[in-house]
């Protein structure tokens, strides 16, 4: 028997993930470029930590739905973003950043605003493999 040319079902799952892991890394990166750069111009300004961490979340999380829901997860036939994608990114960005503020408050209690800046994508990286999963199964479906 000879192998179709065709990939199985069951590479194209695993490839399919691979590509997405690796496109979410990527969005991911920059989310947490703009999400620590925020914070740390803020805090830098004088903007209290929890106040600088729920904007710099905002600022990484507008461009991280538009680009994961159009490239990381997209589907093969075009589509539009929606209120539904929305709404559910937004049930699940909400306690995410009640954590990652929680987290920064009481780190910024504890150390310096310098280390504040410094453990601040460690954090984001942690909660961004909650994210993916919750992403890819449920947000954008």
């Amino acid at each position: 028997m000879s192998r179709s040319a065709e990939p199985d079902r069951k590479d194209f799952h695993v490839s399919s993930w691979v590509r997405q892991i690796v496109l979410f890394g990527i969005v991911g990166l920059l989310q947490v470029a703009i999400d620590t750069g925020v914070l740390v111009g803020l805090t830098a300004l004088g903007v209290a930590v929890a106040g600088a961490n729920i904007c710099g979340r905002i600022s990484g999380a507008c461009v991280g739905f538009l680009l994961n829901g159009t490239t990381t997860f997209s589907s093969p036939a075009p589509r539009r973003l929606h209120r539904g994608a929305l709404a559910r990114f937004l049930i699940m960005w909400i306690p995410l950043t009640i954590i990652s503020t929680l987290l920064m408050s009481v780190l910024r209690a504890q150390v310096s605003l310098q280390s504040v800046w410094a453990i601040k994508p460690v954090v984001e990286i942690g909660l961004a493999m909650i994210s993916f999963l919750v992403s890819k199964f449920w947000v954008y479906k």
